[in-house]
């Protein structure tokens, strides 16, 4: 899982991020209105900690693009702002949950843990192709891919780290495991088997030279 912690003070961002990777989760920092949006146009996110105030604006002018992605990350407000006013005004623009700092991490985890989830059912999705991770089924527009095991984990994977560079070893650790005996070429065969039966996939998974590959967003 994918996490922005949106927040211009750095220890405070880099104790909520050393907390979540602790939990197991990928964490990205942005400081400003700028950075964030500069990484929500490029990577993928299960979730936004949004602060309220940043050195370039107010976090709220966040929320609505954040939720309009698909599938919507889930948002939580962390802020100094607790006044019932500012709390509803949040989860009116679309925020799923809305802390008050100090902020309890152990507190902040088990909310975040039960809203993602609860996620909408929509699922992974990138242009034609949609991901139910619940039911192992993967649609092109109207029709049903028939994907194996690994290619079905391989193409999950793309999905939650859309506008990373990949490398082939991280790849293989990550989706077959460390004990794995294979080498990279399995890597590279699954993904010419993804690329030949998806063909959104063709076009937007790009081989990084000499690194591995990047699924690309749809602008």
């Amino acid at each position: 899982m994918n996490i922005l912690v949106i927040e211009d003070e750095l220890k405070l961002a880099q104790v909520t991020e050393r907390f979540l990777r602790h939990h197991g989760y990928t964490v990205t920092l942005a400081a400003s209105l700028i950075e964030a949006k500069t990484k929500l146009a490029h990577t993928s996110f299960d979730a936004a900690l949004v602060d309220v105030r940043l050195p370039d604006g107010d976090g709220w002018s966040l929320v609505p693009g954040i939720k309009a992605t698909v599938p919507a990350p889930v948002v939580f407000m962390l802020t100094s702002r607790g006044e019932a006013d500012d709390r509803v005004f949040g989860l009116e623009l679309g925020a799923d949950d809305y802390l008050v700092k100090p902020v309890v991490l152990k507190e902040l985890i088990i909310r975040l843990e039960r809203a993602l989830k609860q996620r909408s059912p929509v699922g992974l999705k990138l242009g034609d192709v949609t991901i139910d991770e619940k039911a192992r089924r993967v649609q092109n527009g109207p029709d049903t891919v028939s994907l194996a095991k690994m290619e079905f984990e391989l193409l999950v994977y793309f999905f939650e780290h859309i506008g990373e560079a990949l490398t082939r070893d991280q790849i293989l650790d990550e989706v077959w495991g460390y004990t794995f005996g294979g080498d990279t070429r399995t890597v590279d065969t699954h993904v010419k088997q993804l690329r030949d039966k998806l063909p959104t996939i063709k076009q937007q998974l790009k081989t990084v030279h000499r690194v591995g590959y990047r699924l690309e967003a749809i602008e």
